[in-house]
């Protein structure tokens, strides 16, 4: 991924890339990017964002997915050199094998246009 988007999926998700360090603070969000297509001058990824939380329940990483899908559900990001449009799509609980860490998981469906110019 362009070190360009991945600066604005920084800063629009407020989220770690692929992984937190180890210093990272409960609750946290990591994202992941995949391209699927590019049609027209239109890139089409797949962004998937994990919400995690060192809790006995699921609430914590739900309650920041939420926020987060609310934010980001038909948002519109504009940076130099770019549009992003995202929508929500799957979400799932996922369960880890450290039973002292909630995972929820989405994976947005995101457009990516070039600024000409």
């Amino acid at each position: 991924m362009n070190s360009q988007l991945k600066k604005a999926l920084s800063e629009l998700t407020g989220a770690y890339y692929e992984e937190a360090p180890k210093e990272a603070r409960y609750p946290y969000t990591v994202f992941s990017v995949r391209r699927i297509s590019e049609e027209d001058g239109v890139e089409t990824y797949s962004l998937e964002i994990d919400a995690w939380d060192n809790s006995p329940f699921y609430s914590g990483a739900e309650d920041m997915m939420d926020t987060l899908e609310r934010k980001l559900h038909r948002c519109s990001f504009s940076t130099e050199g770019l549009l992003i449009r995202t929508y929500k799509g799957n979400r799932q609980n996922i369960p880890d094998p450290d039973k002292s860490l909630k995972r929820v998981r989405e994976q947005f469906e995101m457009k990516v246009y070039r600024k000409e110019g």
